[in-house]
């Protein structure tokens, strides 16, 4: 972070005179609260602004944590909306995957035929198929995104957040993730219908090309890097490039943050592992996207029992705590040799990482000796640390996984595609592939580490400093604080 990412203009408004602007952060989804509140962000815009939370959690924990930093947290308030909102919602979405076609797309337009069972569904399913073609372009996304816009104002099921926002009178309200969460949609739009200055935070790096439409007119949006900036400005050409920011994401500050590394005898007492051994670090995938996944860990375990006992490592399997399976949960049950599943610590009904999972999860991968996963997030954050990735592009041993389930549709995902062609991971397309890379990435780590550096430092830049939740903190002050107009 630079020296003038921290000279924030003094903040003044037509009220007159200097004050702290006001700044609502929208809270709907619970991996939010990793990024934004246990990063540095919220703790910096609480040095120089006026912060109110409109979140989706509102235990008595979460507000005895973070009142102290904030006005006011304030639980959202869902309304179902008017079928008719809900309806042309649905069919922008079909269009705009439709013109998108990503390779995501495709694939949600083939499970979407394989869903459709009964006559009358396939009847409706190829109605929808051949209207979606003439009408998946941009001037008719466009006309019907700003339809929606206008009936979800017009049809909104109260007044909630007009009254809400008029008494909050924020300078800038946030979206911390910008169309996961379908409870911050509503008040995010009636924001911006009142004229409030808006911004929104890509959430990850998949969600242009596997998500649907951005129906919510943000003023300003916040990116990862380079890249999505520059894919955020093609899908969205009417968005001016000056007010796409690139911040970094909050969620990688943890790798680099010494408050959450643990040494290796910590770590293996929360794992419960042998510190004496090295470990083989398997994270899950979730199991509707990863059926029969359980197969391919039960054959990674017998791979590694097959290696010499002086040279075995432990293997950790991470399950995916959102969509864990109970064959999964069943395989974890059977204790097998040297295969260790950990509880992760994680609130089921908030759908959020825990704060003390942050030291056990950075320190886990700083050291793991391998890393395997179909094809997750998580292999950029082992090439972070210099760690061999394995990616898998194949269906689980004795499987019979349905083609549009087919586990290689993650490797040719548009967003992971370049991963996996950077040389930086090892992507076995069969399982006597990934025995061979096994033992490959456990008897030289090294081999790949060029690969893994050019990649990060080509895709990152020098976002990955640790300061990305300042700077979102500070690019939020910076918004607040100059007029939109």
């Amino acid at each position: 972070m630079t020296d003038s990412d921290l000279l924030l203009p003094p903040a003044t408004s037509a009220r007159g005179g200097a004050y702290r602007p006001h700044i609502v952060l929208v809270v709907s989804r619970g991996e939010a609260v990793r990024n934004f509140l246990y990063s540095k962000t919220l703790d910096t815009l609480a040095e120089n602004a006026r912060v109110t939370l409109l979140s989706v959690l509102d235990d008595e924990a979460f507000v005895d944590r973070f009142e102290p930093l904030t006005e006011a947290i304030i639980p959202i308030d869902r309304h179902p909306e008017h079928p008719a909102v809900n309806q042309l919602r649905s069919v922008v979405h079909d269009l705009h995957f439709r013109w998108l076609w990503s390779e995501v797309a495709k694939n949600v337009w083939e499970l979407r035929d394989l869903k459709a069972r009964t006559p009358a569904q396939r009847l409706k399913r190829s109605f929808v198929k051949a209207a979606s073609r003439p009408l998946a372009n941009r001037p008719t996304l466009r006309a019907l995104t700003a339809l929606e816009r206008s009936l979800t104002w017009r049809l909104r099921p109260s007044d909630h957040y007009v009254d809400l926002f008029r008494q909050l009178q924020p300078d800038l309200v946030f979206n911390c993730s910008h169309i996961h969460g379908r409870a911050g949609e509503l008040p995010m739009k009636v924001a911006a219908r009142l004229g409030i200055p808006t911004a929104g935070f890509i959430f990850s790096w998949d969600n242009l090309t596997s998500r649907s439409r951005i129906f919510v007119p943000y003023d300003d949006f916040l990116v990862w890097h380079h890249g999505m900036r520059d894919q955020l400005l093609d899908l969205y050409p009417q968005i001016d490039p000056a007010r796409v920011h690139v911040t970094g994401t909050p969620q990688f500050d943890f790798h680099t943050d010494p408050r959450f590394r643990l040494s290796r005898g910590e770590l293996a007492e929360r794992l419960g592992t042998d510190p004496e051994r090295p470990f083989v670090l398997y994270t899950t995938g979730i199991a509707k996207h990863f059926p029969e996944e359980h197969r391919t860990v039960e054959y990674v375990s017998k791979v590694l029992q097959d290696m010499d006992p002086g040279e075995r490592p432990q293997l950790v399997v991470r399950t995916y705590v959102k969509g864990t399976s109970d064959e999964m949960k069943a395989l974890a049950k059977r204790h097998l040799p040297g295969v260790v599943f950990p509880e992760v610590a994680w609130d089921e009904k908030w759908a959020t990482p825990m704060y003390e999972d942050l030291a056990t999860y950075t320190s886990t991968l700083r050291h793991t000796a391998l890393g395997i996963n179909a094809a997750s997030t998580v292999s950029l954050e082992l090439m972070m640390y210099d760690k061999p990735v394995i990616n898998l592009g194949f269906d689980p041993p004795g499987s019979g996984v349905p083609h549009a389930y087919r586990w290689i549709r993650h490797i040719e995902f548009d967003h992971y595609r370049p991963v996996a062609a950077s040389g930086g991971t090892m992507v076995a397309y069969s399982p006597e592939q990934l025995r061979e890379y096994l033992h490959r990435g456990l008897a030289h780590p090294e081999a790949d580490r060029a690969a893994r550096r050019a990649f990060i430092d080509a895709t990152f830049g020098d976002t990955l400093d640790g300061h990305a939740g300042e700077r979102v903190a500070h690019k939020l002050l910076h918004l607040a604080a100059v007029p939109t107009n």
